[in-house]
Parts: structure tokens; C-alpha cells; sequence
């Protein structure tokens, strides 16, 4: 662990977990109020034990939660799915299906919609909640790593970095995830560990946080710890780290080289002056702990959190209130005290002490002549308008507060049409929107985590499952090779390329599934000759039983045109591809036959050329053999001597006639 002693690390973390404990006890403060007023505890304790005291009635109608239940209610809603796909040259499409298909079984393995659902509701009942990616072995007998999804049950146990910026807290420094034990049950769990080693010492600070009232914390304790690393390029233009390389490589193959600073991740579980397990270095670029955060806001340097109740708590305590009051008016009208002298109460007070609490057949009197007749009940107090109105104000200030109307929650409201239901529906979820952002958030780090853990936890070459969309599971084969023309080629090599994700919501694949249905059955009402051509699609996409037969058949039924080769069965597949062979040699043999008469009727072409030149060569020599004749004869007859002559006479005449004369002179 480049040289740190356990010494330098526990005297970070006992720094740094006293730094997170200051920074962030003001929101914790508010988040544990939250919870308390969300599970019921919404009087005040000085307040609840005089009214009980005075008798008086202390209700909690308590109506927070239907407001929470709306936010999660809309995130179960999401479907979140992580989409995976090549972000470099080096990455294939093959391979961001296999990562895809990858995540889709781990999730589905942790139960992970289950922990984001969970964790979300936390966020919205107490501002924050946080889950964690985990790798452990897959079975007891087998050396081979998976990763799985795991819930962080209590927020509070979760210490931040309070210099991180995002809201998945990605970009922390370090993070604590902490237990607190029994000292009988740590000094169990950790034989030799004795919890007296961790007992405050004045002389070293921070170890209050870690033990007091007999109870030891025990921490989980993620950091980034800074490195160097020599990036090299390679003279075909890829690069790779010096460290990672499994040989040293050549410098004549190093084209450039620099130094990155980054950092690894590291982990151990400590105490206050103990490190239990560890350091250990996690396989992960990120930490991987995930928050999910409320609505949060920057004042300054200081960080505020928010619930989705945090301003509706004042509401809800009126609201108890007035209906407390309201029941308290309500019970004291059958109690209305009776109004005599002492006289006729004499001697009589055990029937009147409990006239309003027990049903007597009869109440017997003394009769006073200074006051005749029986004693009278007084007029009791009369229902109060104010109270029943100030309660509907308490319950409509909390609708405000949270900005979840009734039109959102399921009530009847004041809106009469379906647009206007709509419309106040859509302006609840735009108010809460923030909770199912801050969930994608957090649902895309973690993809990011699982992208940059699964190449070092699949790392050798193994059968794993991977799960599809429509949640059929395949076994693929990765990190394998193939030999091609002597040379070893990998294939399904997840440690090659780079891979990025993006989060969709919506419907899931049986809610789309369904849609398709539906949208088919309209498209052939309105189109009934398409039902001979995509009947076979149709049963397809039913959840009857048996619908993959019936499509099979109907698929059967089609024109062999209209099928594609995985429609079609082993024997109409081997059928079909002895036909393409059989056209595929008609073909070569029709190009065979072509290219015979091509060449036939150039080598006729050629022939018909020749004869022509030789046609023409034999017409000039016949000329020139006529015309060395015809001057043979000139020659014998004399005949040319004469013409000699006469050709010379008229070129010089021809001479003089283009010569000009001299000046003064003309020509004779």
C-alpha cells in the first residue's frame, strides 16, 4: 500500500471521520426529526404529557406518509434500465451486449429494483439514502467473483466526504460505512480484539465518535489513495499504463509517454486505533457507495438537505392539533356537569361523582325547598367551526408545502374534467420530478461502477449468464480465443475497449410488450390484408399459451419470399441453403458460358482486325508495284527526261513572278 503504516491511516480516519461528523450534524439533526415525525412521533413531549395529565385527548391523524408513498410511487414507475455502448474504436457492439446483459443479471440477482426503490424512499422521508456494490465469491467451492447490489439499511451509519460536489457523492474523498457493536459482541466477532483497545484516551482526539456506553463503532473505511502512473503510446497508436503491462515493453515500440496523476481505491475495516481487516485495494476506479439525495441546496459553504415532509411537519402538528380540539369539545358535551345544591346532593355523591361515566337506571335526590325541582345538567359546550376550519387549513397548508395536490394523491378534488386531473397530476410529479433525477443519478454511477468492476472481477475466461431484455438467459463464454490464420484473436474480451452507459425509463418489456400487442390488433382493423402477412408476428408477441406454436405455424403458411432463414425449421433451413447452393452454381456456370463467348467473339474480332491490315498492306504494295512500273516506262521512253524540264521551267517561273521589282522600274 505504497509504504502507509496502519498508524497513518487510522490517524486520517479518526481526522477525517470527526470532520464528517461536524459537517453534516445539522442535516442529520433535521433528517432524524423527519423520521420520527414520519413514523407517528409528532407531539411535543412536554406538550403530550400535560394534556394526558389534564385528560385532554392527543391525536395523530398522521398524513405525511401518503406524500412519500406519491415520490416512490413515481419512482417505481421509472423502470430504470442501463443501456451499455462502445465509446471507443477498440470496443464492439458484441461486447457492450455481453456488459448490458451482464448488469441485467446482477441486478436482477441483488434484487437491485428492490434497493434503488428503498434507498429512494429514504431520500424522500429523510433526504438521503445510499446502497453499495459489492464483490464476493460465488459459491463456497468455487474460486470465481461476482458482484452484487446491496442496501445500506440505516442512512445515519453512512459518513461523507463533505468536500464531494455530486449528488451520487461519486466524487468523494472517502466514505465510512459504520456498525455499532456490543463490547461482548465485538470482542466475538474479533477474537484478540479487545473493545478496551479502543476505549477513549483524552490524548488522542477523534476517538470519542468510536466508543462510548459500552458500545464499539466498528467502520467500513473507503479512501482514494493519490498514485502516479506512466501512461505509454505505442507506435500504432494505442496506449496502455506501464504497470499494467505484462511484460516490460520495448522502448523501440514507445512512441510517447507521460505522467498521470490518479489514485486507486482502498478499503479496511477499522476502529477508532485499530485497522480489524485490510488495507485491501478494491477493484473499482470509484468508490462504491452511492447516495440518493432529497432536494438539496447551497447556502454559502453550507449544504441543505430537504424531504419531501420537511416543510409539511408544522402543518401536521396544527392539523393534530385542531382535530385533537375538535374531539376534546366533542367529548365534554356528554359530560356537562349538573348543577344542584348541597343539599340535594347529600349523602348521594357516589351516584353524581360518576353520573357521566356510568350508566345509572336511576339518579335519587334530596329534595331543598329553597330550590325546587331536580338538579339540572348544564347546557354542554357547542362544536366549534373555527377548529373544524383551521384543521382543512393545517391539511391544505400541507398539500402546498409538498406540492402534492389531490388530483396526484387519488382524491376527488375540484377539477372536473380529464384534462384537468391530468394537468394537476403532471404539476404534482414536475414538483417532486427532482427525487426520480436524483434516482437516475445514482442508478447511472452505480452502472459506471459495475462497467469499471466487471473486467477485473470477470477476468478469466468462464461461462457466465447474462440476461436480456425480455429477461431470457443466455450462457456466453468470455475472455476465450480463437486461432485464426496461426494467430490467437480474442473473443468476448471484456478488458478490451472502453464502454459508456446512458439510464432509460419507461414502461418494461411486458408493458411494451403489451402496447405491441394492441398496437398490432389496430393496425389490422384498419389494414385487414396485413393480417396474412404479420399474422405470425402477432401470435408472437400474445402471452397466450402456446403462442410461439401458433406463430410457428402461421409463419409456415407464408410465401417463401416473405420468410427469413430463422423462421424457417433445420429442414426448410437445409432445403433453403441447398437451393442457394444449386442457384449459386447455375450462376457460375451461366458466367462460365458467358465469359467462353466473350473470349470467342474476341478472338473473332481479332481474327477480322488482322485480315483487314493484311488487306490493307497487300492493296499499298499493289501501288507501289503499279507506280514502279509506270516510271520504269517513263524511263525507257524518254518520256521523263520531258517532264523533268518542264516541271523545273515552271518553278522558276513561279520564282520570278513573287519577286518585286525595283524602285523607278516596272516590269517590261
Amino acid at each position: 500500500m505504497d509504504g502507509m503504516k496502519n498508524e497513518d491511516i487510522l490517524e486520517a480516519a479518526r481526522t477525517r471521520m470527526e470532520e464528517a461528523i461536524d459537517a453534516d450534524r445539522e442535516n442529520r439533526g433535521r433528517d432524524m426529526d423527519d423520521l420520527q415525525k414520519l413514523i407517528g412521533e409528532q407531539w411535543p413531549d412536554k406538550i403530550r404529557r400535560q394534556r394526558e395529565a389534564d385528560g385532554k385527548p392527543c391525536l395523530t391523524i398522521n398524513r405525511l406518509p401518503q406524500f412519500v408513498r406519491q415520490v416512490t410511487g413515481d419512482i417505481r414507475k421509472m423502470n430504470p434500465a442501463i443501456k451499455v455502448g462502445p465509446s471507443d474504436n477498440k470496443a464492439t457492439e458484441e461486447v457492450a451486449e455481453i456488459y448490458e446483459g451482464l448488469i441485467r443479471n446482477i441486478e436482477q440477482r441483488s434484487d437491485a429494483s428492490t434497493v434503488y426503490e428503498q434507498t429512494a424512499e429514504t431520500a424522500a422521508a429523510c433526504s438521503i439514502g445510499w446502497f453499495r456494490v459489492i464483490n464476493e465469491w460465488e459459491r463456497e467451492d468455487s474460486f470465481d467473483q461476482e458482484i452484487r447490489i446491496q442496501r445500506i439499511r440505516n442512512s445515519f451509519s453512512v459518513y461523507c466526504d463533505p468536500a464531494a460536489q455530486e449528488s451520487t457523492r461519486e466524487d468523494a474523498g472517502y466514505i465510512f460505512i459504520t456498525e455499532t457493536m456490543r463490547e461482548a459482541d465485538f470482542e466475538k466477532a474479533y477474537p484478540g480484539k479487545k473493545a478496551s483497545d479502543v476505549a477513549y484516551d483524552a490524548e488522542t482526539d477523534g476517538l470519542e465518535h468510536w466508543h462510548s456506553d459500552g458500545k464499539v463503532t466498528v467502520a467500513e473505511y473507503y479512501w482514494k489513495q493519490p498514485v502516479t502512473r506512466t501512461l505509454l503510446m505505442l507506435q500504432d497508436g494505442s496506449t496502455l499504463f506501464k504497470d499494467e503491462a505484462e511484460q516490460e515493453v520495448p522502448e523501440a515500440l514507445i512512441l510517447r509517454e507521460r505522467e498521470v496523476d490518479t489514485h486507486k481505491i482502498m478499503w479496511a475495516k477499522i476502529t477508532g486505533n485499530e485497522v480489524l481487516e485490510g488495507p485491501q485495494e478494491v477493484p473499482c476506479k470509484y468508490i462504491p457507495v452511492v447516495a440518493v439525495v432529497g432536494e438539496e441546496w447551497h447556502v454559502g459553504e453550507e449544504v441543505y438537505r430537504s424531504s419531501v415532509i420537511r416543510f409539511a411537519k408544522d402543518s401536521q402538528q396544527m392539523y393534530n392539533f385542531f382535530r385533537s380540539s375538535s374531539a376534546e369539545v366533542v367529548q365534554l358535551q356528554p359530560k356537562a356537569p349538573y348543577i344542584g345544591t348541597i343539599k340535594q346532593f347529600q349523602g348521594l355523591e357516589r351516584y353524581w361523582q360518576n353520573a357521566n361515566s356510568s350508566n345509572y337506571s336511576f339518579l335519587p335526590y334530596n329534595p331543598d325547598e329553597k330550590a325546587p325541582g331536580r338538579p339540572q345538567r348544564e347546557t354542554p359546550p357547542l362544536a366549534s367551526q373555527g377548529l373544524s376550519s383551521e384543521a382543512m387549513t393545517a391539511a391544505e397548508d400541507m398539500k402546498a408545502t409538498t406540492g402534492i395536490y389531490d388530483a396526484a394523491l387519488g382524491n376527488r378534488s375540484n377539477e372536473a374534467s380529464g384534462v384537468a386531473i391530468r394537468q394537476r397530476q403532471m404539476e404534482s410529479d414536475v414538483s417532486t420530478s427532482i427525487y426520480t433525477d436524483n434516482m437516475a443519478k445514482a442508478i447511472a454511477t452505480c452502472g459506471r461502477i459495475l462497467i469499471s468492476m466487471i473486467p477485473k472481477i470477470y477476468d478469466t475466461e468462464r461461462v457466465v449468464k447474462i440476461l436480456g431484455e425480455d429477461d431470457a438467459i443466455k450462457d456466453i463464454r468470455i475472455n476465450t480465443t480463437v486461432m485464426q490464420e496461426g494467430y490467437a484473436v480474442p473473443v468476448n474480451d471484456l478488458s478490451i475497449g472502453s464502454y459508456d452507459l446512458r439510464v432509460s425509463t419507461g414502461p418494461n418489456y411486458s408493458t411494451r410488450r403489451q402496447e405491441t400487442q394492441e398496437g398490432m390488433i389496430e393496425f389490422i382493423r384498419a389494414v385487414p390484408g396485413a393480417a396474412q402477412i404479420i399474422g405470425d408476428l402477432v401470435a408472437k408477441a400474445m402471452d397466450w399459451p402456446d403462442a410461439d406454436k401458433i406463430a410457428d405455424r402461421l409463419a409456415k403458411a407464408l410465401p417463401p419470399g416473405m420468410r427469413s432463414i430463422e423462421d424457417l425449421s433445420p429442414e426448410e433451413q437445409q432445403a433453403a441453403q441447398a437451393a442457394q447452393m444449386q442457384q449459386a452454381e447455375q450462376a457460375q456456370q451461366q458466367q462460365a458460358a458467358m465469359a467462353i463467348e466473350m473470349r470467342k467473339n474476341a478472338a473473332e474480332a481479332t481474327e477480322a482486325e488482322a485480315d483487314a491490315v493484311k488487306a490493307g498492306s497487300e492493296a499499298e504494295q499493289a501501288r507501289y508495284e503499279a507506280a514502279e512500273k509506270q516510271l520504269e516506262l517513263l524511263m525507257s521512253s524518254g518520256a521523263l527526261n520531258e517532264a523533268i524540264a518542264a516541271a523545273v521551267q515552271q518553278q522558276v517561273a513561279r520564282v520570278l513572278m513573287s519577286t518585286p521589282a525595283p524602285q523607278g522600274q516596272f516590269p517590261a
